[in-house]
């Protein structure tokens, strides 16, 4: 279960720095040279110096990007340009953006994560995982002992309890808010109510969390062994815990990542194969040749409000077939999956993984490889590739809706979720010291 701990952040004194927009920063993994070159002249202390800290000519292993970066934070505290919390906090956080032709304003709060303990075992296994940003995240966090960014966490409330506690705590408060170059407003909240932390911890303990970028709090589990063999970490020690942005589900601006499975070792089937394979389960219907005929069947597909409405294209004769669900299709998939629920059943990519492939097509294992958009998906086809794929497939995606449903029934189920924009740098930085 979550543990949520309130912590002792550091926070820029807007006495001496004037404007809270001129130091915060996007994530690393955001920003170009260009950008990178634009934050470090827009102010002396802006966060970017720590968080990607340029090289320099004549950087050794003691004089370095990261050894600058650490430098900056500690001169930074001496200066009084950053401030420690007196007492522990959480942070009750806004972003206002611009979402599907409106303005919106997504609601949710910052706070410690506890990370879970890792044995040596683990650590070889998930330090052999870390992606290119994550590595660099480890050694950011070695060096400043320190976290700048937070990671995001999603949770399904469907009653919206525990923001509505936020929100009753803040209602008469003014925020600091800071307008950054992708005119996303940030609005934060210090809260040192023990009362109201309490009621958090306890309400977020009985939630499961969605990692948004689960390798980054994986980093986090690595530095925090490797700190417990250097000395003994005592249970409240800060590097127990992650500087972590927690948005309940419902919350604009999330969407589950499109993903569009190719099936490299399906069986090479044409149109009229597939269609007798998949018998009474499917109404089909052949609706274009060549991969690109996959654009305006997409375009069909999310109109639909049907569930079980997807598409398969047959290399064999380069057709695309529309599939329905029917009630037969319903009754074996069933059979199919006893343990699962209608819920999960009626979703396209189960019905594809379980019922077409793995049931009617008898190909458990079709090594699929998948790909983003419908662009790349017709590039693949098409030769982009450089090998024919026998089978691939136009699936929607869960709503958020669907995905917070599943959460809150404790449905196991995970797909990744874009978040944008995404919480900024240096509004609170949490220190291990």
């Amino acid at each position: 279960m979550p543990d949520i701990r309130a912590i002792h952040g550091l926070r820029y004194d807007l006495g001496h720095i004037g404007a809270l927009a001129d130091v915060i920063a996007p994530p690393a993994d955001k920003l170009n040279p260009d950008q990178i070159d634009e934050l470090y002249k827009r102010h002396p202390a802006n966060i970017v110096r720590v968080l990607t800290n340029r090289e320099e000519p004549g950087d050794d292993e003691l004089n370095n990007r990261y050894s600058r970066a650490k430098r900056f934070l500690t001169d930074w505290q001496r200066q009084g340009v950053l401030q420690r919390e007196p007492d522990p906090a959480i942070y009750v956080y806004h972003q206002e953006f611009d979402w599907n032709g409106q303005r919106v304003t997504r609601r949710g709060f910052l706070a410690g994560l506890d990370v879970p303990e890792i044995d040596r075992e683990q650590y070889e296994a998930l330090s052999v995982f870390l992606n290119e940003d994550s590595a660099a995240s480890l050694d950011r966090r070695r060096a400043i002992q320190a976290e700048v960014c937070p990671q995001t966490c999603l949770y399904a409330d469907p009653g919206i309890s525990i923001q509505q506690v936020l929100e009753n705590h803040i209602a008469t408060a003014t925020p600091l808010i800071a307008k950054d170059d992708s005119e996303v407003t940030h609005n934060l909240w210090p809260v040192t109510d023990h009362n109201l932390i309490g009621t958090l911890r306890e309400k977020m303990a009985h939630r499961k969390l969605h990692f948004a970028s689960p390798n980054e709090f994986t980093a986090a589990g690595l530095h925090r062994y490797e700190l417990a063999q250097q000395d003994e970490l005592p249970a409240q020690h800060p590097a127990n815990f992650m500087l972590t942005a927690f948005f309940e589900m419902g919350e604009p601006g999330f969407d589950v990542r499109l993903l569009f499975p190719l099936a490299h070792d399906a069986p090479s089937l044409t149109s009229d194969q597939l269609i007798e394979r998949l018998g009474v389960h499917f109404d089909c219907q052949v609706l274009g040749n060549g991969p690109q005929a996959a654009s305006e069947l997409w375009e069909e597909l999310q109109t639909s409000s049907e569930l079980g409405n997807f598409g398969i294209y047959c290399a064999a004769d380069r057709t695309w077939v529309c599939l329905k669900l029917t009630a037969d299709g319903q009754l074996k998939m069933e059979e199919v999956t006893p343990e699962r629920d209608d819920a999960w059943r009626e979703l396209d990519g189960m019905l594809w993984e379980w019922l077409v492939l793995t049931e009617l097509l008898e190909t458990a294992n079709a090594q699929e490889t998948f790909v983003g958009s419908v662009d790349n998906l017709i590039s693949m086809l098409d030769g982009g590739s450089g090998q024919t794929i026998p089978l691939a497939a136009l699936l929607r995606p869960v709503t958020m809706a669907q995905y917070q449903d599943m959460m809150h029934r404790n449905v196991g189920f995970s797909q990744d979720i874009l978040v944008q924009p995404k919480p900024a740098c240096g509004l609170v930085i949490h220190p291990f010291s």
